[in-house]
């Protein structure tokens, strides 16, 4: 007979409920450090206390594995986008990163897929939080970087900017290169190349589904800027990162 067996069941109820209590506070404990981490801006604390935390289970209302990972993921991203809201981070940028990763939790198939979705779900609320020193900026300059940040795939060019803020072109430009220390092309340029290189890693999307998710129609031309700014083309890049 197994040791375990030999113990009364009492004893055997106790030690389970103390590992479960343990198991408990130990998610709490990690919760506050992702939370800290989200705080600071520092992907690296954040998404090893997520990992951990996803490590340690513990039975929950739900007797379904999937909806109990669901269910956390939602618990988490209301518990992130709360600390972000109360260190005033923009809350137009939050309630659309919230609405799209609701969505993906919802239509999650499996739990290797909540598991990557948690861990994207760190990473893009992280870069968000650097998104504070925006308002150090001029309101229209605010409005251009946010405009940038929220969706690179429409058409991002300073007479678009000038016409929907209703503003002199010349005045625009001259704005933002003051405050920003470059051209708003080169701008949305380099936010596009790097936004394609996480595409890249993260993705096994082609790089002609890539180019045009960050708003480059011409994957010849896109392929020529990515080297440019990374020193090796899009499918090197992806290759040699792997």
């Amino acid at each position: 007979m197994k040791e375990e067996e030999k113990r009364p069941f009492s004893a055997i109820a106790e030690s389970g409920l103390k590992k479960y209590a343990g198991g408990v506070a130990r998610r709490y404990e990690l919760m506050d450090e992702l939370l800290r981490g989200i705080r600071d801006g520092n992907e690296y604390q954040a998404l090893q206390a997520l990992r951990i935390r996803n490590g340690i289970r513990v039975p929950g209302l739900l007797k379904d594995e999937l909806m109990e990972w669901k269910f956390d993921l939602i618990q988490t991203k209301a518990l992130i986008i709360q600390e972000l809201r109360r260190i005033r981070v923009i809350d137009v940028l939050l309630e659309d990163i919230h609405t799209g990763f609701t969505q993906r939790i919802y239509e999650a198939a499996n739990v290797e897929e909540c598991r990557r979705i948690g861990e994207e779900m760190v990473v893009r609320f992280c870069s968000l939080n650097q998104l504070k020193a925006i308002s150090s900026y001029s309101l229209l300059v605010q409005k251009i970087l946010l405009t940038v940040d929220m969706d690179l795939s429409q058409t991002l060019t300073l007479q678009y900017f000038a016409e929907s803020l209703s503003v002199n072109r010349s005045y625009l430009s001259n704005l933002f290169r003051r405050e920003v220390g470059m051209t708003i092309t080169d701008y949305v340029t380099d936010r596009r190349i790097r936004t394609a290189a996480d595409l890249l890693l993260t993705t096994s999307n082609p790089v002609k589904t890539v180019a045009k998710q960050v708003g480059i129609m011409d994957v010849h031309y896109f392929s020529r800027l990515f080297k440019r700014k990374m020193g090796v083309p899009p499918s090197e890049y992806r290759e040699a990162k792997r």
